[in-house]
């Protein structure tokens, strides 16, 4: 009795091992026979994010005021034109700057000559001193006078410098590349130390300006994970932001800066672009983007379950980055699609046209 028990489940479970297997063969066969790839519908975890506001303005903004006074007669660049970095601006008149070298020069010549002259003197009364020829006075006098002359000379040589600095700013450069937004001066004015010449900002260096609830700025700080989506281009991730530890009492939001990268072309100061901040995560259902279907107003999926093939309308949500895109309604975790909708389409009238 036992061993006719054996075996009957020896028998049974040799069935249904064999069953198993062909079932599997066969389910491997119809997804061979299909002429389109299968994807499965999963669940990920993506971030939960916060859109806002923001305005593109330059880090580098710069108002170039005059040093020297002077009359200006040259101005090589207006609004809107692109400065190199170093390249002059414009110029004042330099006659009288370089008269005042001229003479911070001569003077430096005469000091030299006098500090020359008072040298040879002091060693001529040095050597009589130590001889015994000369008083104690007359080599203090020696030496009083060459450290005079000494410091005459050092004063002469400041003086000379100071003058070729000033010279130096009757010609106006760029302190860095970038665009003029305006200009302050004309050709002919008399400018004064301190008077603002030209204004402009730098391109190379940007950041985006955007104003939050301050709800958000606790977690956003935590976080510290943010984009900047330009209207043109491409989304630009950003490295480093800076959230203010203050909020506007009338507006009750708080000021953020998310630093550009350098050498972004789809922006520029004064632009208004959108921001989004990660403020969390959530589970999301999502398929391949390709395998969207369209038909019109009309986005459904071909979700094939065994040899049943049917076009299943869905509605979608958020386009991720890597491909994928939120799936609302519609279907569900594990079902399979199809990943080239069009040969799914052609492989559905082709099997109808058989029938």
């Amino acid at each position: 009795m036992l061993s006719w028990n054996f075996e009957t489940r020896s028998r049974a479970m040799a069935r249904g091992f064999v069953t198993g297997a062909l079932m599997m063969f066969a389910s491997i066969a119809t997804a061979a026979e299909l002429p389109f790839e299968l994807a499965t519908a999963k669940i990920e975890v993506v971030d939960t994010q916060r859109q806002f506001e923001g305005t593109v303005e330059a880090i580098n903004k710069t108002t170039v005021s005059a040093q020297t006074s002077g009359r200006i007669t040259y101005i090589n660049f207006d609004v809107d034109d692109f400065v190199e970095q170093g390249a002059v601006i414009l110029r004042f008149s330099d006659i009288e700057h370089r008269s005042r070298l001229d003479q911070a020069r001569s003077a430096l010549d005469a000091a030299m000559a006098q500090a020359k002259a008072a040298g040879q003197e002091f060693e001529r009364v040095d050597k009589l001193f130590q001889n015994g020829t000369v008083a104690k006075a007359r080599y203090d006098q020696a030496k009083s006078a060459l450290d005079a002359a000494d410091a005459q000379t050092k004063s002469a040589k400041a003086a000379v410098e100071q003058a070729q600095e000033q010279l130096g700013y009757t010609v106006v450069r760029a302190p860095y590349s970038g665009l003029v937004v305006e200009r302050h001066v004309e050709i002919g004015e008399i400018a004064n130390p301190g008077q603002p010449l030209m204004t402009g900002f730098s391109l190379e260096q940007l950041r985006v300006r955007s104003e939050v609830p301050e709800q958000f700025a606790q977690v956003i700080r935590q976080r510290n994970v943010a984009m900047v989506l330009p209207n043109n281009g491409d989304p630009i991730k950003i490295k480093k932001l800076t959230v203010f530890p203050f909020a506007d009492p009338k507006s009750n939001t708080v000021t953020i800066r998310l630093e550009l990268p350098q050498g972004i072309k789809s922006v520029f100061p004064g632009m208004l672009v959108k921001t989004r901040f990660k403020v969390g995560e959530h589970e999301m259902l999502v398929v391949p983007e390709k395998a969207l279907a369209i038909r019109g107003e009309v986005t459904g999926l071909y979700r094939v379950d065994g040899d049943n093939i049917t076009l299943q309308q869905v509605r979608t949500g958020r386009r991720l980055n890597n491909g994928m895109v939120e799936i609302l309604t519609g279907i569900r975790s594990g079902d399979k699609i199809a990943l080239d909708p069009l040969k799914a389409a052609i492989y559905l009238k082709s099997k109808a046209g058989e029938k």
